[in-house]
């Protein structure tokens, strides 16, 4: 039997969280006093998700996390703030050394990157592939012509990566066929969310007015809970999450994390997305963009819901996700120091 994983969530303003007896204790504001609203032992907390202001922490709960291997997420409402990480995790300084030295390296660097994109494109792929499939099966032919394009369009880009010269035309690769991609996603997706295109955070900064569909924010609520897994493989391998390939390098972007998650976005957070937009659209319709980015009480429970569909899809699947990352992590790690060649994670149907 699947053990899923626990994630402490806080989603109450005025919340405290404290340390009593060695155990995380939640404190919440009911009636004018505080009661307990969850009182967890270290082992039962895979990470803290704080997706409120307004909270407040206890060093001793930090310390608390610290000592063991707890990672601490904050947010303001769907998006990703910052994230506490133990300091004494164990990098290892030849994988280091190497890892500076391959994306130092133009052909190293060009090399890791389409094996990255490969992944990426190969899983698009996939998940395109099999909604094709079902739709075949249950006669749905409306949407069949827009996928089979799709399919064929990334299929054509998969392609061209090998003959890329460079990281830049790699990326115009990735991005052509991710074009294709997003239009079949929203063939996919029931009308009434709005989802046309991928909104990208540069975009959306850039334009801070803008009205953002729900199923974008259920992406990056489920990109930041796959950002946790990948983050923490890179830690357990012994990878500078900050050197990486694909990723333009920029002083705070963990690049080689972001490079890692490439291969996983389509399957481990766009498909499970995807089906739950299908079955249960009004699970997402809260998430609607309100102009503010302070959640109310039913967006709140929108956004716990979308991180646990996520998070419990990487656990339930047969071998698990989480699994199947902190491998890849390992193997990239070998990879670098030349102990083994590195293959992008291709999902099956």
């Amino acid at each position: 039997m699947c053990v899923m994983p626990k994630l402490a969530l806080i989603v109450d303003y005025g919340a405290v969280l404290k340390v009593k007896d060695g155990r995380f204790k939640l404190l919440v504001r009911e009636n004018k006093q505080y009661v307990t609203k969850w009182d967890h032992s270290p082992p039962e907390v895979e990470g803290i998700v704080v997706a409120v202001k307004g909270v407040s922490i206890s060093a001793a709960a930090i310390e608390l996390a610290a000592k063991n291997g707890i990672d601490v997420f904050f947010f303001s409402g769907s998006k990703p703030l910052a994230h506490l990480s133990p300091a004494s995790y164990s990098a290892v300084q030849e994988t280091w050394l190497a890892q500076i030295r391959a994306a130092s390296n133009p052909e190293k660097r060009l090399e890791y990157s389409k094996l990255f994109a490969e992944g990426k494109l190969s899983n698009q792929r996939t998940v395109l592939s099999e909604y094709e499939k079902r739709a075949k099966a249950s006669g749905n032919s409306s949407v069949i012509p827009t996928l089979t394009r799709c399919v064929e369009t990334i299929e054509l880009h998969l392609s061209k990566l090998s003959e890329c010269k460079s990281v830049d035309e790699v990326r115009q690769e990735e991005a052509l066929a991710a074009k294709a991609y997003w239009e079949a996603i929203a063939a996919l997706l029931p009308q009434n969310l709005g989802f046309e295109l991928r909104l990208t955070k540069q975009r959306i900064r850039a334009e801070p007015n803008m009205v953002v569909d729900p199923f974008n924010r259920a992406l990056n609520i489920g990109y930041a809970a796959l950002l946790r897994e990948v983050w923490r493989a890179c830690f357990v391998a012994g990878l500078n999450p900050y050197i990486g390939f694909l990723h333009a390098p920029r002083t705070g972007k963990m690049s080689l994390v972001f490079d890692l998650m490439e291969e996983f976005r389509p399957i481990a957070v766009d498909r499970p997305l995807v089906t739950l937009a299908k079955s249960k659209p009004e699970a997402l319709e809260t998430l609607r963009s309100s102009g503010s980015d302070e959640p109310d009480e039913r967006s709140r429970e929108a956004f716990i819901a979308v991180w646990r569909e996520v998070a419990n899809y990487m656990v339930k699947t047969n071998p698990p996700l989480t699994q199947i990352v902190a491998t890849q992590a390992q193997r990239l790690s070998l990879s670098l120091r030349g102990k083994e060649v590195y293959k992008p994670y291709k999902a099956r149907w």
